[in-house]
């Protein structure tokens, strides 16, 4: 009987690649794939791969005072915007008046509107930081 999810253990000290399963490439789901996003997350060790039809992607990190509707409200309308399909997104607040919210996303021509994206970005109420990092198929860490 088919289930939901597959598994297996790969001893990654040995072997750094995995593939993915045949069934992956076959998938209704996945129809259009381009790509996929891997994120690594730097203090779990946990890492996502996640299918995209999008050619390439980004990610924007924001270091703001809260996480309010304005700011939402501006990434809303960012995403809609430009097209962008979020496919990943955090945030957590570590002081009383510090939040980092990160958030990954699938575009088509991202180069062209990163100036745009940039602009838009920087023009969040209570911004501290920013950083916007192009993802390009075929990139390294």
């Amino acid at each position: 009987m088919p289930g939901l999810t597959k598994g297996m253990i790969a001893d990654v000290k040995k072997k750094p690649y995995i593939s993915l399963p045949k069934d992956f490439f076959s998938n209704p789901a996945v129809d259009g794939m381009k790509a996929a996003m891997v994120i690594y997350f730097e203090r779990s060790g946990e890492i996502r791969l996640i299918p995209m039809t999008k050619e390439a992607g980004a990610r924007v990190r924001l270091e703001v005072e809260k996480v309010n509707p304005a700011l939402m409200q501006t990434m809303t309308h960012l995403f809609k915007q430009h097209d962008l399909k979020v496919l990943f997104t955090t945030g957590f607040c570590f002081e009383q008046n510090r939040c980092v919210y990160e958030v990954y996303f699938a575009a088509d021509g991202i180069r062209e509107k990163e100036a745009e994206i940039r602009q838009t970005i920087e023009s969040i109420p209570g911004l501290y930081e920013s950083e916007f990092e192009l993802l390009e198929i075929d990139g390294e860490w």
